[in-house]
């Protein structure tokens, strides 16, 4: 199976996590690692597994990137569907 990145929007937009951390639970997602924090200067950069249905998704935060997911083409574009409704 292919893999796809998606950025969904700027990394600071709060409402934009929340829509996307309440679609992964819709989904049933679980935590697949604890999140990880990291900042180099002025780069911030955050960053979260979570598996959904046994696959896993990378959740991504990152300053002058946005936010985005990674992982299984057809369910990185359920999810970016999903936040967009």
């Amino acid at each position: 199976m292919t893999q796809a990145t998606a950025v969904l929007g700027d990394e600071f937009d709060d409402e934009l996590r929340a829509k996307l951390m309440n679609v992964l639970r819709q989904l049933g997602a679980i935590q697949g690692t604890s999140g990880e924090r990291f900042v180099v200067g002025s780069q911030d950069f955050e960053k979260l597994e979570v598996l959904v249905g046994g696959r896993s998704l990378q959740v991504e935060a990152e300053t002058y990137v946005g936010l985005s997911i990674r992982g299984p083409d057809d369910l990185v574009e359920q999810v970016r569907r999903l936040v967009s409704q």
